[in-house]
């Protein structure tokens, strides 16, 4: 009494397109010439590959193991010394050659505290730009900045010298371009990982 029922609905859905054909694939209604066309074959579904990570820019560094987590600065006194700039994934976005020392400040995590987008230091009768300071010396802030230049407006050290530790007060100098950058993109909070 069932049959009759079944072989009606297995005729109607061939009719219509909805049986399976062989391989697990749809079967199309055939053309109005009656032919059936050769049946679809199924494929796999293959997850997409993923994408590969960017490459690093020519010269650059690679981004030191341990130097933290987030949004941050990294800033290597080993030389060459150099600052990375982290974004919130994980990625370097920036990367600069820096001049600082190699005893100051202290390996560990800080934030910015203050930024001033003009500094000096009368002791060693210097003025400076973009100051984004992070902790103290024993007697002032220390701060990435510009590389100083004394009143008479020659600068402390020739900017072929970054990289290397000349620094003088423990702050990290950088080229004007690059100090300025790196002041628009941190805020007070931003994260700052010192390493060695």
């Amino acid at each position: 009494m069932h049959r009759p029922v079944a072989r009606a609905a297995l005729a109607a859905a061939l009719v219509l397109g909805l049986a399976g054909a062989p391989g697990g694939a749809v079967a199309a209604t055939p053309p109005s010439g009656g032919q059936n066309p050769a049946p679809a074959t199924s494929t796999p579904l293959t997850p997409p590959a993923p994408k590969p990570r960017p490459a690093a820019k020519p010269g650059w560094i690679p981004l030191p193991a341990n130097s933290g987590t987030g949004r941050r600065i990294v800033y290597s006194m080993a030389t060459p010394q150099h600052i990375w700039v982290v974004d919130g994934a994980g990625r370097v976005i920036r990367q600069f050659k820096t001049s600082g020392r190699v005893d100051k400040p202290r390996v560990g995590t800080y934030r910015v505290f203050s930024k001033s987008a003009r500094g000096s230091n009368p002791y060693y009768r210097v003025t400076f730009r973009y100051m984004i300071r992070f902790t103290y010396g024993r007697s002032a802030a220390i701060g990435f900045h510009s590389v100083p230049r004394y009143y008479d407006g020659s600068l402390m050290h020739p900017l072929s010298k970054l990289g290397l530790p000349v620094g003088a007060g423990g702050c990290p100098h950088l080229a004007g371009p690059d100090a300025r950058w790196l002041y628009s993109w941190a805020g007070i909070g931003t994260k700052v990982v010192v390493v060695r």
